[in-house]
């Protein structure tokens, strides 16, 4: 039996498929939520941090899972990460990004709650057909008594 050596096989990139890709990305970029400023505020117990969409969020220091059982002073330090989507403090060797902090503030069945009327609310263009289609018909048909 022979055995089969894999070739190597290289995918060529073209300057323009990379120059679409990286505006692509910064566009994306543009339109992130990160976090402009954050500290520990003392008095609240809890981690504040300002978004770039200007609104500000406050989640208690006591439900963040790497920060819960430190000390209040070890958190001095806190900084915002490379990218501006999470904190770090090098005391408490830890840290958090911004979806969880969305996700301790307002509660995971509310996030996906929300999530699933987002979702919901994009039309696919095949959804998008199915729906011209069936209004051409008449629209959606009554529901019968069972």
């Amino acid at each position: 039996m022979k055995s089969r050596k894999k070739q190597k096989t290289r995918i060529l990139t073209t300057q323009a498929e990379m120059g679409k890709a990286v505006a692509a990305a910064r566009r994306r970029e543009k339109g992130a939520t990160k976090i402009r400023h954050a500290r520990y505020d003392v008095r609240r117990d809890a981690i504040i941090a300002e978004l770039s969409t200007g609104s500000i969020i406050a989640v208690p220091r006591r439900i963040i899972p790497g920060f819960a059982g430190t000390r209040q002073a070890v958190l001095a330090d806190l900084e915002i990460t490379p990218g501006n989507e999470g904190l770090w403090s090098d005391s408490a060797d830890d840290g958090v990004l911004l979806e969880q902090l969305v996700v301790l503030a307002a509660g995971e069945r509310t996030v996906g709650a929300i999530g699933a009327r987002i979702n919901a609310s994009k039309k696919s263009a095949a959804r998008a057909a199915a729906s011209r289609a069936n209004g051409a018909k008449g629209g959606r048909p009554r529901k019968s008594a069972a």
